[in-house]
């Protein structure tokens, strides 16, 4: 307490300071008690803090990573970030992960809101733990199409309706693949109006709910058909690390070119920019880079990741360790670079 002069000044920091944390008096009560201006007890305040004479603790309830999630905040720039504990069973992390996102979304959910909802067994999940104490009327849209391949129920339409029936809002499908087979079909799919009524819809959402794809062999995008192992294989060798709606990215978070980028049907990451909202769910073992580039492209405004992945991605960040991304990751490039059709 080097910086307190002498026993006057200290009787009047310990004064405000037992005030305001015993008493439970307001910073204006103690003004008024002690004849000072508002300000001044807040400057006090601050003061018995930084003096020591003041240590607060909190006891933190198991499975509450509240450093973490500040280092994840600070790093990418977020709203909010939420770890969950992880596990060696990928789907206790992925539950794990999913029930906190669930009630992330719940809390914030308004009737007339509308919420685009995007795909994969992460985001599917949040379904299942979307329990409101009561009916909400809100619209699930689709923020991209699907795939006859998928694994059920990892559909955005299978997903928005999961969410549509646990809330009691209603879903809006969008009829249409991920994925076509070129610009110009692109192009007539989207100027449909079955189709171009729900990326309308899905475009001024007020939350969107995504998941965070990897570019192994194993991700979503290939186990659902969209692309082909050698497709995503390319996309590693030019610096994709990851995904959000079928939109790529680099470790950097800048877009990586591609043809599937002009095939794609659903919300860009202009469009996911301007919704209020994006909540992104993550766990699975081999997404660190994903996470940390798909952040890194200021797309996402809250995160619900499991513990690994978190400390993983923020090592990523930090050191721009070319090893989180997995062996098969190619290196980040630069300019303008694009994947052969």
């Amino acid at each position: 307490m080097n910086g307190i002069e002498d026993f006057a000044d200290a009787e009047r920091l310990a004064r405000v300071a037992h005030r305001y944390y015993h008493e439970g008096q307001t910073q204006a009560q103690i003004a008024a008690g002690l004849g000072v201006s508002r300000p001044t007890v807040q400057r006090l305040l601050q003061r018995a803090r930084a003096e020591g004479m003041v240590d607060i603790r909190i006891a933190v309830p198991p499975g509450l990573h509240l450093d973490l999630e500040t280092s994840l905040r600070g790093r990418f720039s977020l709203v909010d970030a939420i770890v969950t504990d992880g596990a060696a069973d990928p789907i206790v992390s992925r539950e794990n992960a999913a029930r906190a996102a669930a009630m992330c979304l719940q809390d914030r959910l308004v009737a007339g809101m509308t919420v685009a909802v995007g795909h994969g067994r992460d985001t599917s999940e949040v379904a299942r733990f979307v329990r409101p104490d009561r009916p909400v009327a809100c619209t699930f849209v689709s923020a991209m199409g699907g795939s006859p391949r998928a694994d059920a129920p990892t559909n955005p339409d299978d997903i928005g309706r999961a969410l549509a029936l646990a809330t009691g809002g209603r879903a809006v499908a969008l009829f249409a693949p991920a994925y076509v087979e070129s610009a110009e079909l692109r192009d007539r799919l989207r100027a449909q109006e079955a189709v171009a009524a729900a990326l309308a819809v899905a475009a001024v959402a007020e939350i969107a709910v995504v998941g965070i794809g990897g570019v192994d062999d194993g991700c979503t995008m290939v186990r659902a058909g969209c692309i082909p192992p050698a497709e995503i294989a390319r996309l590693r060798s030019v610096g994709a690390v990851g995904d959000v709606l079928g939109n790529y990215v680099d470790r950097e978070g800048r877009t990586v070119p591609s043809p599937y980028r002009d095939r794609l049907i659903g919300l860009s990451l202009d469009d996911l920019r301007r919704i209020p909202l994006v909540i992104a769910v993550a766990s699975e073992p081999e997404k660190p880079a994903a996470i940390a580039g798909v952040l890194r492209a200021g797309v996402v405004d809250i995160v619900v990741v499991d513990e690994d992945n978190a400390r993983a991605a923020l090592g990523s960040a930090h050191a721009g360790d070319p090893s989180a991304a997995g062996a098969s990751t190619g290196p980040a490039g630069g300019g303008d670079r694009s994947v052969g059709p």
